[in-house]
């Protein structure tokens, strides 16, 4: 009966979690409104927030549930990939939590932990192999699970991540930050057919959204010059039509390698699976196929603390704790390639169990 307190700070959502086992207990996540008026995540901002924040939700969600610090069996945290000052942040709490308790430190991979994600609601659910798109502010990857602990990378951004550009479109469409949310509640009730947008041409092992940015740009220079006053009466097609694209660049790879690899299952994951379109794209592609499709619920999809302790909590099961954990330094870049690597080196080699 292990008992974890995880602890997740990679970019503005400040969030911690107590896992027990494979179930979740609690959650305590806060974001961070701030960023708003800058029109994007000011690092410096975000991890004085964090070490403002951090401590006290740790210590919030203990006190709630009557738990003594000594009842924890191990501390886990987001090692990265993130932003550096806000990963350090919260390396250095579970750190000083681990060291003064003399218990396990489990540091987590982020993009694992979002892999993870569809898990933290159906704690035993094993429909492997599992095709799964990951899609986030900082990532994009499509990856054949053949467990929780044992994946192949079968596509990745060759650029932006899709988020960035749901993001930085809305933006340009004066929608404000974050803007991708903002952009799918606009887009319903317009035609998604009122504009074209260009879409690279690439094979199933690559995405690319830097063009449809540019041309949303150019386009919004044509008929808008200075960028500003976009008439409320065009946002509902332009959202509609600029969605359409973006959700089709990621669904076309992921319904090709699915009808190659024949999958057990499918699932969505990250912060751009809360999007209306993306979910009901998803949910056709497996009724198409006749397999079932999982999709966290939003509140685990954005970056949180549950979805770090159930990768914790995994690798806590078949014993990959690094034996240096203490002095390992938080990582701005940690791509899933490499982490994969460092999993089988933790194994002595072979493929972890689920």
């Amino acid at each position: 009966m292990a008992l974890i307190l995880a602890i997740e700070s990679s970019c503005d959502d400040t969030s911690v979690a107590l896992m027990q086992d494979r179930r979740l207990l609690a959650m305590k996540t806060g974001g961070q409104a701030e960023h708003a008026r800058y029109g994007g995540v000011v690092p410096e901002i975000a991890s004085r927030a964090h070490q403002e924040w951090l401590a006290s939700l740790c210590k919030g969600l203990m006190d709630e549930h009557g738990l003594a610090w000594d009842a924890l069996d191990a501390i886990a945290y987001t090692r990265g990939p993130g932003l550096l000052g806000s990963l350090m942040v919260g390396a250095s709490l579970a750190k000083g939590l681990a060291l003064a308790l003399n218990k396990p430190l489990i540091g987590v991979n982020h993009l694992h932990a979002h892999l993870v994600s569809p898990a933290v609601e159906r704690p035993q659910m094993d429909d492997f192999p599992m095709l799964t798109l990951t899609v986030s502010g900082g990532h994009t990857h499509l990856v054949w699970m053949n467990s929780w602990l044992d994946w192949e990378l079968l596509a990745e951004t060759l650029d932006d991540a899709a988020g960035e550009a749901f993001d930085k479109c809305a933006k340009m469409l004066g929608l404000g930050y974050p803007g991708g949310p903002v952009l799918d509640a606009k887009a319903q009730g317009g035609n998604p057919q009122a504009y074209s947008w260009p879409k690279p041409k690439l094979g199933i092992e690559s995405y690319s959204f830097s063009g449809i940015k540019t041309s949303v740009l150019y386009f919004l220079q044509k008929h808008k010059p200075d960028l500003r006053d976009v008439p409320d009466s065009a946002l509902p097609d332009l959202c509609a039509s600029l969605q359409h694209a973006l959700v089709d660049m990621l669904v076309q790879p992921m319904k090709a390698q699915a009808q190659a690899r024949r999958p057990r299952s499918l699932a969505l994951a990250g912060g751009v699976a809360c999007n209306s379109r993306l979910r009901s794209e998803g949910l056709a592609l497996g009724e198409a196929l006749g397999i079932p499709v999982y999709i966290p619920a939003p509140t685990y999809c954005t970056d949180n603390a549950a979805m770090v302790a159930f990768a914790a909590t995994l690798l806590l099961e078949q014993g990959l704790i690094a034996p240096g954990a203490l002095v390992e330094r938080p990582l701005a870049r940690w791509p899933l390639r490499l982490y994969a690597e460092d999993l089988r080196s933790l194994n002595h080699g072979s493929v972890p169990g689920s």
